[in-house]
């Protein structure tokens, strides 16, 4: 990894021998500190036990077996040293988070871009018909939030277009909850004002509401925001199941100078979403799911801030749609699950035009055997796009336990993606769309090792490979100067290939130690004589390193760095090179954060 340890553009000589000196100084003196009894956090996050929404409609746990997953709970989101979704998400391994400012982020997994990535919230899809740049729109305050769940890999099986990368789940808080707040402050004119609670009452009626607001001048001239998000969760039993519903506002006002064009632009964004869903008791042999959804969200950009007159976007999309699921619990000794879905899609713009689109699907998946030996789960799904027609989706993975405490995993997946609304149609000074793109497809594969000893060590090892046709990017001839317009096209063939680890360990005075890390290689014949914008320039190596002790009742503390190297940020004149970055946070806190209780892998 060359440089990965830099500071930045400009490094002396012995840049790197510094930084590992820093680092290790730093790591040893809170190694080092304190001498009474020490117990510690857990970051990462894997159970065999532990029931996930992400991955399968069968079993909560096949995915933990079987595929790459890393999960984040509210202990670790307490811990670390974030406020936002997207900042929570820059600490996950393979996870690239491109953040303008806290008002808006692109998110990336194992060098898949923003719009080859799918956000869910409590299941229920929130990406973007008309861009993935808003995908992270969400309007759920980090404090509402009860873990997050990572699946790298592909995904189209289960959940349709654009999973090609990945899928994040947020899953927020339910039920009841003493009623909490807090007000903070910091430079640049931070300030974040957050509360909420529960309640619940007999007959099993629940209800937890939760809001923030925040503002910041910026950490650079035309990156200032204003943020309010406002979330409502609530459940109450029907018939022979439980009926939920999860509706949520926010709203975002930001500079946006050089986030899409080297102008002082603004922006603002409105986001509404609207869920219900009814499912049968658990306990059955033959379980029923019904769901219904609503998004809706606006977005007015402003090319020049100060002369709106030159050039403004305003966008409103919306998507609403149902979906059923049918689960059968050992059929002839598989589990099935049978569903599906359809939903439209609207946009009502002055520079995209008014466009409406119908889709739908129906899938199925099968699981065979269990979590002792071995487990096989297949799935395949039929999806019909209004514009572009069907595509097929099958899927494998599988696991097989060798003693007690190794196991092997592999999957193998086909994806596919739509080209969104503004890659077909969206057009100013520097970015043209082109209406003919045709949609990408991709193949994926992984192999995976998980090695663990109780609560002390685990270690879980992945390669994968993803091979795409027709990928949709934004480019433009690198001879052809800065006044030359990016453009949409299909690249014809892309491989990318990649390793990742995540390593847990208890070490001396009961220290907690994670690291993660990917590895990143991109190969694409028609890369040359072109810059790409966003597709062929992720981002390529990143290591992450945490250290978690409590002392005593008296003091927490949560150190983390992040590095990497080949993010798109880069200069766009070629496809890899990106200077080097290396973060530092500390966070302490008083108590420690967990008491008693079994530990996560008991």
């Amino acid at each position: 990894m060359k440089d990965l340890f830099g500071l930045g553009k400009e490094k002396t000589p012995d840049g790197f021998f510094h930084n590992v000196y820093l680092v290790g100084t730093l790591l040893s003196t809170l190694w080092l500190f304190g001498t009474e009894s020490l117990s510690a956090q857990v970051l990462p996050i894997l159970l065999d036990t532990l029931q996930v929404q992400v991955g399968s409609r069968v079993s909560p746990q096949l995915p933990i077996l079987t595929r790459s997953v890393q999960l984040m709970d509210r202990e670790e989101i307490d811990a670390l040293p974030v406020r936002t979704i997207s900042g929570l998400l820059e600490w996950a391994t393979s996870v690239e988070i491109q953040s303008r400012s806290p008002a808006q982020s692109d998110l990336g997994i194992r060098g898949a871009g923003f719009e080859q990535v799918v956000v869910l919230v409590n299941g229920v899809r929130m990406s973007d018909p008309q861009t993935g740049h808003f995908d992270l729109d969400l309007a759920v305050p980090l404090d509402q939030v009860q873990r997050l769940e990572i699946l790298r890999g592909p995904a189209s099986a289960l959940y349709g277009a654009d999973a090609v990368g990945g899928v994040v789940n947020i899953v927020t808080k339910g039920g009841g909850g003493e009623w909490q707040g807090r007000v903070e402050g910091g430079s640049r004119g931070a300030a974040r004002i957050s509360g909420g609670g529960g309640l619940e009452r007999e007959g099993g009626f629940a209800l937890r509401l939760g809001g923030e607001l925040n503002r910041s001048d910026g950490h650079r001239a035309g990156t200032d925001f204003e943020a309010g998000l406002l979330h409502l969760a609530l459940s109450h039993p029907l018939g022979s199941g439980r009926l939920s519903g999860d509706f949520g506002a926010s709203r975002r006002d930001f500079g946006a100078e050089d986030f899409y064009a080297p102008y002082p632009s603004f922006e603002r964004t409105r986001s509404y979403t609207s869920s219900l869903r009814w499912a049968s008791e658990a306990a059955r042999s033959l379980n029923v799911e019904l769901g219904t959804s609503f998004r809706r969200h606006e977005d007015e950009f402003t090319l020049i801030r100060d002369n709106p007159e030159v050039y403004q976007n305003q966008h409103t999309s919306s998507q609403v749609g149902g979906d059923v699921l049918v689960r059968a619990n050992d059929w002839l000794g598989i589990d099935l699950a049978l569903g599906g879905e359809i939903f439209r899609d609207i946009l009502l713009s002055n520079s995209l035009g008014d466009r409406d689109e119908n889709r739908g699907a129906i899938f199925g998946e099968a699981v065979i055997g269990g979590a002792g030996d071995g487990v096989v789960s297949l799935g395949l799904r039929q999806d019909w796009h209004q514009g572009f027609g069907s595509f097929l989706s099958p899927s494998f993975s599988g696991s097989y336990s060798i003693g007690q405490n190794l196991r092997t995993r592999a999957a193998v997946g086909r994806s596919f993606r739509a080209p969104s609304w503004t890659e077909r149609y969206y057009q100013d000074p520097v970015n043209v769309g082109r209406e003919d793109l045709d949609p990408e497809k991709a193949w994926s594969g992984e192999v995976g090792l998980d090695v663990w000893k109780g609560s002390d060590f685990r270690l879980s090892l992945t390669a994968f490979v993803r091979r795409s046709e027709d990928l949709i990017d934004w480019a433009r001839e690198v001879d052809g100067g800065p006044e030359v317009p990016w453009e949409t096209r299909n690249v014809e063939e892309a491989t990318f290939r990649g390793l990742e680890a995540d390593l847990t360990l208890r070490g001396p005075a009961e220290t907690l130690w994670t690291l993660g890390g990917m590895l990143l290689s991109v190969d694409s014949k028609e890369s040359a004589g072109y810059s790409s914008k966003y597709a062929l320039r992720p981002l390529e190596e990143q290591v992450t390193l945490g250290v978690s002790r409590t002392f005593g009742d008296v003091l927490s503390r949560t150190t983390v760095w992040t590095c990497g190297e080949g993010s798109s940020w880069g200069p766009p004149g070629s496809t890899s090179t990106a200077p080097t970055y290396l973060t530092l946070n500390i966070r302490t806190s008083p108590g420690p954060w967990h008491r008693g209780g079994p530990s996560f892998w008991e």
